[in-house]
């Protein structure tokens, strides 16, 4: 009998012991998660060496002040010619003569809603709210330069690397770029 009652005490004593070791939580957003979607509008597609012009659109109301937005936009507008220029397609400043209009926009939450984007563009990656970091919004659109009409769009959400420096920003706009233009590549 005592050594089933040292058996119970014992299994009992490991119960609780095992009950009062905590595991952290995973924290479930955190500030390099990044939400991407596109939809292919139109089944026209570019050969390598196609020209392409460059136009931002700009929020026309921001928080952020205008040589932030500048410093932004810069970062971006480099990413997205560097990427479509890796991928054999042409820059060019004359509109007149580009196959193609990219044009992007880069907004905060607070600036621009889910709500916004979902019914002016048409697709939101609906990346969740995270009160700790700043949600923010990378919009892109090929245009066919002949119709006028839009051929693909993609969105990347993600939280705002505040306090990065300038190469950290950099090669996030590059990453963040790279990973939405990756889908207009596999339906081009």
């Amino acid at each position: 009998m005592n050594k089933n009652l040292s058996a119970a005490l014992a299994l009992i004593a490991s119960l609780l012991i095992s009950a009062c070791v905590t595991v952290p939580q995973e924290q479930h957003t955190n500030k390099n998660k990044l939400a991407i979607s596109s939809v292919r509008d139109l089944p026209t597609s570019y050969s390598q060496g196609a020209l392409f012009s460059l136009s931002p659109t700009y929020v026309k109301e921001t928080s952020l002040k205008p040589a932030e937005t500048q410093t932004v936009y810069k970062e971006y507008s480099d990413a997205i010619v560097a990427d479509l220029t890796a991928h054999g397609y042409k820059l060019t400043e004359d509109t007149k003569i580009s196959e193609f209009h990219v044009g992007f926009g880069i907004a905060l939450t607070h600036d621009l809603s889910d709500q916004t984007i979902n019914k002016k563009f048409g697709i939101t990656p609906g990346l969740p709210e995270n009160n700790e970091f700043k949600k923010g919004s990378f919009l892109i659109y090929i245009e066919d330069a002949r119709s006028g009409k839009k051929v693909w769009r993609g969105a990347a959400q993600g939280f705002a690397h505040e306090h990065s420096s300038k190469e950290e920003r950099y090669k996030r706009a590059a990453i963040i770029v790279e990973r939405v233009m990756t889908q207009f590549y596999v339906t081009n």
